[in-house]
């Protein structure tokens, strides 16, 4: 069981207050705090420095000792898992009511002991699908029913490839699909790519501790190993193994786990993916061009919602380009085909851009007495259509944060909020919880709204 505080008032045995980046309690005694959360050590020579192959890319070197830079500095902090299981305080203060969701019969009983994060051979009966001259978004196989057949699994990785197909991938995206690239893409990918295989089983297992608290050391277990084995890559210098396939995808699964978590590790591993995606001509050439679209699209996602969580300046230089280059990726064609779907897909784009103008206008000071509070009233306007049984509702955490985190009336605050807690009840995202303590600590310590101004004041949480 991970300790609760720093190293140092653990071995002082008193109660650490947790305070970033160094705790006051040893801040008064002149003891170095380490901070709080799990401290990784790497032990160097893991993986000795082996011939490059193929491509001659360019500033490898200087880029691969950066991104393993950005791996040892991350402290990976212990996931507060265990303070929000039970009766789910935050949820219940949002007095917001909501239908009991299906219960969760991917959760097996049997097999916990089980789970080993072991390499498996790919599938190689699946049929193809290739990319149609209108590039269209196609599935990437077909996939009866939504539901994998993973009978090269052990019992345990089936079941967390399972809850991962079944309770993560429909909710990162906007509306789930054949085309599900979470499913059809990474899944199978999986089954061939150890490391991409312990990632998902990281964050699947990550997502059921609530419920099985026994899964929460195997997480943390490997979600060690997938750090330790993407650090020594990077220092290896090994450009083919930098620039591939394997890493783009973990480090979006990386990523994904921190929504589920409510870790700060996020701001660690969001550098990684800018990083990757700088070098965007070398990196990953083995990619299809339907593959190389859903890694794109979920890398825009969080290109779109992270910056303006933790720095105004970075928020405010994201927010200058047309949400259009975002929207692309996130809404694609196959959306606007029903109807139904098409009118949710505008809704969800108005309403981002609306916080969007929201934002930018509370960073940069050009709010006058009355108008912070007319543009959070026609952003919940906007919203008050969105149902919770909505396609794609669990589209709007970010959204309604900040609206809530900008808004200077007690009604607005309780109807965002509500609102968070209602995709909570869909997602059972960890971040949502921790964003509601947030949004506690924003509303005390900047009650006028300007939250936008300096959103680095409370300690930041991937919400998307």
């Amino acid at each position: 069981m991970p300790r609760d505080g720093c190293k140092e008032c653990s071995r002082r045995r008193i109660k650490c207050d947790k305070g970033v980046p160094e705790c006051v309690k040893c801040t008064k005694k002149g003891i170095k705090c380490t901070g709080v959360g799990r401290q990784i050590r790497f032990i160097e020579g893991v993986i000795s420095k082996g011939k490059r192959k193929g491509q001659t890319f360019p500033d490898v070197e200087g880029f691969t000792t950066k991104l393993g830079l950005e791996f040892e500095n991350a402290l990976m902090s212990t996931p507060r898992l265990r303070e929000h299981t039970g009766t789910d305080n935050e949820v219940e203060r949002a007095s917001v009511e909501t239908e009991d969701g299906p219960p969760n019969n991917d959760i097996d009983d049997d097999g916990a002991e089980e789970i080993q994060l072991v390499r498996y051979q790919g599938q190689h009966d699946l049929p193809a699908w290739t990319l149609p001259d209108d590039g269209t978004f196609m599935p990437f196989y077909y996939d009866p029913g939504a539901d994998l057949t993973l009978e090269l699994l052990k019992p345990g990785i089936q079941m967390l490839f399972n809850h991962f197909s079944q309770s993560i991938a429909s909710i990162m995206v906007v509306f789930d699909s054949g085309s599900n690239g979470y499913r059809n893409f990474l899944l199978p990918l999986a089954y061939e790519d150890d490391l991409v295989q312990r990632a998902v089983s990281v964050v699947a297992a990550f997502h059921m501790a609530p419920q099985r608290p026994d899964l929460l050391p195997v997480a943390e277990k490997g979600l060690s190993s997938i750090i330790q084995r993407l650090r020594a890559d990077a220092f290896a210098g090994e450009s083919n193994k930098v620039f591939s396939m394997s890493t783009w995808a973990t480090v979006i699964l990386l990523l994904v786990g921190e929504t589920v978590t409510g870790s700060q590790d996020f701001v660690h591993l969001y550098p990684m993916l800018t990083n990757l995606l700088s070098h965007n001509e070398v990196l990953a050439p083995e990619l299809t061009l339907v593959q190389r679209r859903f890694l794109l699209q979920q890398s825009r996602i969080f290109q779109l919602f992270t910056p303006p969580l933790l720095d105004s300046s970075q928020g405010c230089e994201t927010f200058q380009k047309d949400l259009s280059f975002y929207f692309d990726f996130m809404f694609s064609n196959e959306c606007f085909g029903d109807p139904c779907v098409a009118e949710e897909a505008i809704v969800y784009q108005d309403a981002i851009k609306q916080a969007r103008h929201i934002y930018m206008r509370q960073a940069l000071g050009n709010y006058h007495s009355g108008q912070l509070h007319e543009d959070v009233e026609k952003l919940r306007l906007m919203v008050i259509p969105i149902r919770s049984d909505s396609p794609g509702m669990h589209t709007l955490p970010w959204v309604y944060f900040i609206a809530a985190a900008s808004s200077e009336d007690q009604g607005h605050r309780t109807f965002f909020t509500s609102r968070l807690a209602q995709v909570y009840q869909k997602t059972r995202m960890n971040s949502i919880l921790v964003a509601l303590k947030r949004l506690e600590q924003i509303w005390l310590l900047q009650p006028n709204g300007e939250w936008a101004r300096n959103p680095s004041l409370v300690n930041p949480v991937l919400i998307i």
